[in-house]
């Protein structure tokens, strides 16, 4: 009777341990969508870069030309990285409909969704294998997709699905790694160039009365007011360099704990409390701040 008690304890035990994966399994695919999500959103404000750098070089080229009735209209031409951006847009547009079908793979109800959650992941594949410029670390890791790809999806099998996910955003981890200095060195480019150049106009440019208005710091001489106009531009322009840093470094770390996240749910023992901590920190790191 007591040897029946415990193997009844057992299966009671594994069945609330079973329960708790898939419900982990359901809320890391959730967090998985949110972090594509915002991915998306990161290479959009990327994008917006080019347009706002063409702009910035044309105010600097007007403010600092030595006589600005006789120039053409600036035009310049900025760096481009349309050509990577684009794919990139892509490929995290896929990665979210491969969350969506693996979540949905979590309830009963959808056992017939397997096909769905497979061609969404071989789309995923084919959107980073399809990239101009791959970095040849990520290179190495496709492989391994690919192996993921050929094999059957389940549903309810929350740790084998766990592992493919782990695999695949692993590769992406990766390509967010390879490219995250590019971006920081793009945006450190844009901002400190035009921050640098504003600060070559010509002191007889600015309308010391308008800027007094604009203030009420207790300065007089003309020279102080327009040096403290001066590093006001520049504090406001510095913080929207480091904001956008921000969201870079940010976005990172949450695709890190995603990966953690699915690695740990993958695990034959798997510590909830690690996977609990990772969406935690997750759903932290994508706050809008």
């Amino acid at each position: 009777m007591k040897q029946s008690l415990i193997v009844l304890l057992l299966l009671f035990l594994t069945s609330c341990s079973s329960s708790k994966i898939i419900e982990l399994g359901s809320a890391t695919a959730s967090k998985g969508m949110d972090v594509s999500q915002k991915a998306q959103g990161i290479y959009a404000s990327l994008s917006d870069q080019a347009g706002i750098d063409k702009s910035q070089q044309d105010q600097v080229k007007v403010l600092t030309h030595p006589s600005p009735s006789t120039m053409a209209l600036p035009d310049t031409k900025a760096p481009d990285f349309s050509k990577q951006l684009g794919p990139r847009i892509q490929a995290y547009q896929n990665l979210f409909e491969v969350y969506k079908a693996f979540a949905l793979l979590t309830d009963p109800k959808f056992s017939d969704k397997t096909k769905d959650a497979m061609t969404a992941l071989q789309d995923s594949y084919d959107a980073i294998e399809k990239m101009p410029d791959l970095p040849a670390d990520v290179k190495t890791k496709l492989p391994n997709v690919l192996k993921m790809v050929g094999e059957a999806v389940q549903a309810k099998e929350v740790k084998k699905n766990n592992e493919i996910l782990y695999v695949l955003s692993e590769v992406y981890l990766e390509l967010w790694n390879a490219d995250k200095q590019t971006w920081n060195d793009y945006i450190d480019l844009i901002y400190n160039s035009y921050a640098e150049g504003l600060n070559t106009v010509d002191s007889k440019r600015y309308d010391v009365n308008k800027i007094s208005q604009s203030n009420s710091e207790p300065y007089s001489d003309n020279a102080t007011i327009i040096l403290m106009y001066r590093l006001r531009n520049r504090d406001d322009i510095m913080k929207q360099k480091n904001d956008l840093k921000k969201q870079l470094a940010t976005f990172g770390q949450a695709l890190e704990e995603l990966t953690k996240a699915h690695a740990e749910i993958a695990k034959q023992s798997t510590d909830m409390s690690t996977v609990i901590s990772s969406l935690n920190k997750i759903e932290e790191l994508l706050k809008d701040k």
